[in-house]
């Protein structure tokens, strides 16, 4: 008994999880950020620039009193909520560069399936052809049976499912969708002029 081998995914398949994993990510922190800059500015926040350090007045009071440089302050809720704003826009950018990436990867992943599965592409192409040459030789078929019971009767004969137009039913047309189809497939090397004659 043939075991079925789990497939493994091929590189860009791979890089192409990755970076879906990566935007995902992404998007829940955009999603938390966004929430917490409309809570801050519901309370009426304005964004500010972040002051570095100390305050200037702090830091030189502490030079004329000699006591020790303060420490950095917490950020106020107004530098807060311009480190969010900063910060959605830098995940807005890294979102755009990952969707170029996915789109890059997506067609390399569909490249390389496309060369693994080529063989069984080239099958279903030889199937589909050889099932248009087959419905082109039974609607010959049905025009002569037509044919033949039309001169007995000289009218219509009125068959059952006779449908004698259109893409599938009706004759063949140099230059339309089937011959197109026919003449690449010969060009392809999947079927041979001869087959299309038989």
């Amino acid at each position: 008994m043939a075991t079925a081998k789990k497939a493994e995914a091929a590189p860009a398949a791979r890089e192409f999880d990755e970076i879906q994993r990566r935007a995902g990510g992404l998007k829940a922190r955009e999603k938390e950020l966004l929430a917490a800059q409309i809570e801050l500015e519901q309370a009426g926040i304005r964004p500010e620039l972040p002051a570095v350090g100390p305050s200037v007045r702090d830091w030189a009071a502490a030079l004329l009193d000699g006591s020790a440089v303060p420490a950095d302050r917490d950020p106020t809720p107004g530098e807060d909520l311009q480190k969010i704003v900063l910060e959605r826009q830098a995940i807005a950018i890294a979102l755009d560069a990952l969707a170029e990436q996915e789109n890059q990867a997506r067609r390399i992943a569909a490249a390389e399936m496309l060369q693994e599965s080529a063989a069984e592409w080239r099958e279903i192409v030889r199937q589909r052809a050889l099932a248009v040459l087959t419905l082109r030789r039974v609607n010959a078929a049905a025009f002569e049976f037509r044919e033949r019971i039309r001169r007995i009767a000289r009218t219509n004969p009125n068959l059952i499912c006779d449908v004698t137009s259109g893409p599938l039913f009706g004759p063949p047309v140099v230059g339309d969708g089937v011959y197109t189809f026919l003449e690449s497939a010969v060009a392809a090397g999947i079927i041979t002029k001869k087959e299309i004659a038989q």
